[in-house]
């Protein structure tokens, strides 16, 4: 079971389809003050909690690429989708998902699949 905090930008949906799916996800809504926290606070509360960061925002990348927390991202890079899109876009690489969260700190999921950027 891998563990998610899934940001602002993106729906709560998607963490009730992580938890469905086995996984140990929140969505930053579900935290006492959770929508107005910066991104810093965010990163440094995920990996207090040993979460990936699922978002869009690229400031988590840099931040990541810096080494910087958060030390675990999910970057979600498919632009504008609608929430059934999005689902159904982590429904068809599930698989693939599944595996690279096991072994990699930094994986990008888009249209195209999931790339895994850097080992953990």
């Amino acid at each position: 079971m891998t563990a998610f905090l899934v940001d602002q930008q993106l729906p709560k949906v998607l963490a009730n389809y992580l938890t469905e799916h086995g996984h140990d996800a929140r969505h930053i809504k579900d935290y006492p003050g959770g929508p107005t926290m910066s991104d810093a606070q965010i990163a440094l509360l995920s990996d207090a909690e040993g979460r990936f960061v699922v978002t869009k925002d690229e400031d988590f990348r840099i931040s990541h690429l810096l080494g910087k927390p958060p030390a675990k991202l999910l970057h979600v890079t498919c632009g504008n989708i609608s929430t059934r899109d999005l689902l159904a876009l982590f429904d068809q690489h599930l698989p693939e998902f599944e595996v690279a969260i096991t072994a990699y700190a930094y994986l990008e999921i888009n249209r195209l699949g999931v790339i895994i950027h850097d080992p953990s």
